[in-house]
């Protein structure tokens, strides 16, 4: 990935199906699940929920699968995983990779909001970076704990906005575009701040917390933090030679090995009362 490829929008994955490049989110998704310390935090969350042999997961906004698949090879000889995504398009290509690693999951295409299963189906039920897309959050979060049996696990792995960091050394300018991103970019960028008290109130226990600053490879930094400076310029927040500017210092950051980019992530985990 370079600055020359096509710009991240984020936004767009409220609505994938309708994606002008659905091939360039398949190819970020696979980047930023390879970020080592975002793979800590999915370890930490199987530990935490005691995800094995034998299990019923269910996979919330599964996506095309790469967590999922996992998890299914992981739940074995015994148990069993589901995965539900809004997106016709990953559901198949989720499938598609099933099929052909001969992995035995079920995918469905379904709404986090109104999950299609009984009450108490689930032993563990697992979301990540999906609340903060969703129109109502909370009501994805109340049909997740609905659908896992008492003293089964929920875990919960979601970014704060907030805390989107890149060294372009103008800080004015920074400032500028990274809140316009935070402000934008999802529909609830701050989500990870209330998590802990709506779990509570939907009768989670026993919650453990953990958060890994995750570091952006260059070259996906260099894709998503190019987009994010092109998307403030589009709607005035920063005038077009700050645009060129940002645009010019990012490519060059990358271009010589000097770009840094992170974004801080939290897991949230505990036990259905």
């Amino acid at each position: 990935m370079s600055t020359t490829d096509p710009d991240i929008a984020l936004h767009d994955f409220t609505d994938l199906d309708h994606a002008a490049l659905p091939a360039t989110y398949v190819a970020a998704l696979e980047a930023f699940d390879r970020l080592p310390l975002l793979r800590e935090l999915k370890s930490l969350a199987i530990e935490r929920t005691g995800t094995g042999p034998g299990r019923r997961v269910l996979d919330v906004g599964c996506g095309f699968g790469l967590e999922t698949l996992r998890l299914a090879r992981l739940v074995q000889p015994g148990g069993a995983v589901t995965g539900v995504d809004l997106s016709a398009d990953f559901v198949a290509e989720g499938r598609r990779r099933a099929a052909a690693a001969g992995v035995p999951v079920e995918l469905l295409r379904a709404d986090a909001q109104h999950l299609p299963f009984a009450d108490a189906s689930f032993d563990v039920t697992r979301v990540e970076r999906v609340l903060i897309y969703l129109d109502d959050p909370w009501r994805a979060l109340r049909e997740m704990v609905r659908v896992t049996r008492p003293g089964g696990a929920i875990a919960v792995i979601a970014p704060d906005f907030d805390t989107n960091t890149v060294n372009v050394p103008d800080k004015g300018l920074a400032r500028a575009v990274l809140a316009h991103e935070c402000d934008t970019a999802v529909v609830h960028g701050l989500l990870a701040r209330d998590l802990r008290g709506h779990l509570l109130d939907l009768g989670v226990r026993d919650m453990e917390i953990a958060s890994r600053m995750v570091v952006f490879d260059p070259d996906l930094a260099a894709q998503y933090f190019t987009g994010v400076g092109r998307s403030a310029g589009a709607v005035g927040v920063i005038d077009e030679r700050a645009t060129e500017r940002w645009v010019a210092t990012i490519d060059e950051l990358h271009r010589t090995d000097r770009l840094f980019a992170a974004i801080g992530y939290y897991l949230f985990t505990g036990r259905v009362g």
